[in-house]
């Protein structure tokens, strides 16, 4: 196992110092915990801001070097979330913002399968598929395709589909659905299906 990870991002919760210490207190009163106070809470405030906002500035800036120098914007991405609001309304700005990070991750794992395909680039193509996904050689041998109306459902963080129209050649377009699991090895294709168009 390698000793270094890609980061697709990071969650940052903004919540002001007095909304953070009147929710600590609240939850002091039932939660029978001996670090819910005041004193705990101000130490831990204090490494957060020594030890983990430099981290935040420092992926921020990579952020924006990468956006300036990259057409396509920045592969990282901050998600900066109000963490003023409900439960609810914070774990609803938690899931969208998880949820991109999954589509655009399977949607990448995606289009190097198709350039695979067209790159006739049997490695990367049998390292992106599950050894039990049969290949249909009309649709997957070597040749150039376009696709659009691209549509990305996702199941639970680990499982997506996507869907696309895909002109392969000349008179012949199809639906083409992917099946995608998340495996300890990354996202691995597990099932196509196609409809002629």
């Amino acid at each position: 196992m390698p000793s270094y990870t890609a980061v697709l991002g990071a969650l940052v919760y903004n919540c002001p110092m007095e909304v953070l210490e009147q929710r600590i207190m609240t939850r002091a009163e039932t939660s029978g915990r001996s670090d819910d106070n005041l004193g705990s809470a101000k130490r831990r405030f204090d490494t957060f801001r020594a030890q983990t906002e430099p981290v935040v500035r420092a992926l921020e800036r990579v952020e924006e070097i990468q956006g300036e120098k990259n057409e396509d914007g920045s592969q990282l991405h901050i998600n900066n979330i109000d963490g003023t609001g409900t439960v609810e309304d914070v774990w609803k700005a938690t899931e969208c913002a998880m949820n991109a990070y999954v589509r655009n991750d399977v949607l990448t794992a995606n289009n190097n399968l198709l350039k695979s395909i067209e790159d006739g680039d049997v490695e990367t193509f049998t390292n992106l598929c599950d050894e039990k996904l049969e290949v249909d050689p009309i649709y997957e041998g070597p040749t150039q395709s376009t696709v659009s109306n691209a549509k990305v459902d996702i199941q639970d963080g680990i499982k997506a589909t996507v869907s696309y129209d895909r002109t392969i050649k000349e008179g012949l377009s199809v639906r083409e659905v992917r099946e995608w699991n998340h495996l300890s090895s990354g996202w691995k294709c597990v099932s196509v299906s196609r409809e002629e168009i």
